[in-house]
C-alpha cells in the first residue's frame, strides 16, 4: 500500500535512470491510502486510487499485477512455487513494496522475482528489517538481501532504510518497524541461484583456521 510517510522515497526511486521500463510488474496490488483527517499531502499519487493508476498518468503503457489473493490481480501465482518459465525475464521492471515478508519460502519468491526481469531491467523492493511483529512471516538481515542481489548478477543502484513513519535511519538496528529499500539493476541472465552466505561466520572461522 502506498501511504504518505513514504512518498518521499517513491519520489527518489521512480526517477531514476531507465527504472520504469515497460512491462512493468508490481508485485502486490497496492492501493493509495490517503488519511481522512490531517492536512493534505502534496503528492501527485494521492489523485490516483492505485499505483497502476498513478503508472499509466507517467506514460506507462503495460502494467501487470501479481497477488494470490486479491482478485483485481492479472496474475495470481503462489510465490512459494516457481513461476512458469514464459514469465522468465518477461520484465522491465519490478516493484515489490512489502510482499517478500509475507511469503514464507523466501528463496523461491526472491528467485522467482530475479527470474522474471530481463537483463537490463530492476527490481524495487520495500520489506522490514526490524520490529513488525507479526506483520509478515519474515523479517530479514539487510546483508541477505542484498549478498543475494550481488552475487546472483545484480547491481545495487539505491539503499535506503527508514522508520515506519518515514525518518530516515542510518542504523535501522536500534529502531523497532525499520524498512529497507532497495533497488537493484539486473546485469545478466540468471543461470543458477546463488544463496547467500552469512559474512560473519566466514570471517570467524577463516581468523580461528588462521590462528591454528
Amino acid at each position: 500500500m502506498i501511504v504518505p510517510q513514504h512518498v518521499r522515497y517513491y519520489d527518489e526511486i521512480f526517477p531514476l535512470p531507465g527504472f520504469l521500463a515497460d512491462p512493468i510488474l508490481i508485485f502486490g496490488y497496492q492501493d493509495v491510502w490517503m488519511p481522512e483527517s490531517g492536512p493534505p499531502f502534496p503528492s501527485e499519487f494521492f489523485n490516483y486510487p492505485d499505483l497502476n493508476g498513478w503508472l499509466h498518468s507517467r506514460g506507462c503503457n503495460e502494467i501487470v499485477t501479481l497477488d494470490h489473493f486479491d482478485s483485481r490481480a492479472n496474475l495470481q501465482y503462489d510465490m512459494n512455487d516457481p513461476v512458469p518459465p514464459h514469465e522468465h525475464e518477461r520484465y522491465g521492471t519490478l516493484i515489490d513494496i512489502g510482499c517478500l515478508e509475507h511469503v514464507f519460502d523466501t528463496r523461491v519468491c526472491l528467485e522467482n522475482c530475479m527470474r522474471m526481469i530481463r537483463a537490463g531491467g530492476h527490481m524495487m523492493l520495500h520489506t522490514p528489517v526490524n520490529g513488525y511483529y507479526a506483520h509478515g512471516l519474515h523479517v530479514f538481515n539487510p546483508e541477505g538481501i542484498l549478498t543475494a542481489y550481488e552475487i546472483n548478477g545484480f547491481d545495487i543502484v539505491y539503499v535506503r532504510y527508514c522508520h515506519q513513519d518515514g525518518r530516515v535511519l542510518d542504523d535501522p538496528g536500534g529502531f523497532q518497524d525499520s524498512i529497507l529499500w532497495v533497488v537493484a539493476k539486473k546485469t545478466r541472465s540468471l543461470d543458477r541461484f546463488v544463496c547467500p552466505q552469512q559474512g560473519k561466520w566466514s570471517t570467524r572461522y577463516k581468523d580461528v583456521h588462521a590462528s591454528r
